[in-house]
């Protein structure tokens, strides 16, 4: 029987500074829908999560943009197999 399991995703696209370098530079951070809804649950925007994650390896946030949503279905047998198989 095969068994799947889709995830909510939002990929937001941040503008950074490395606070030991000065270097700018863009890129996107994933996170699930449930990890939003986490935050959302002790008072945190999306915002203010992706801000605090920054800053604790040293980056400053510049800017956020709009997300991304999609939806990945994940094959849990295929999954586990391959995590067997290391």
């Amino acid at each position: 029987m095969r068994t799947t399991m889709s995830i909510y995703l939002r990929a937001f696209p941040v503008r950074i500074r490395d606070l030991r370098t000065g270097e700018e530079s863009e890129e996107s951070v994933v996170l699930a829908k449930q990890q939003l809804q986490a935050a959302q649950l002790v008072g945190q925007s999306s915002k203010e999560l992706i801000v605090r994650a920054y800053a604790e390896r040293g980056y400053e946030v510049l800017d956020i943009g709009k997300a991304d949503k999609q939806v990945v279905d994940l094959d849990l047998y295929g999954l586990y197999r391959e995590a067997v198989r290391e």
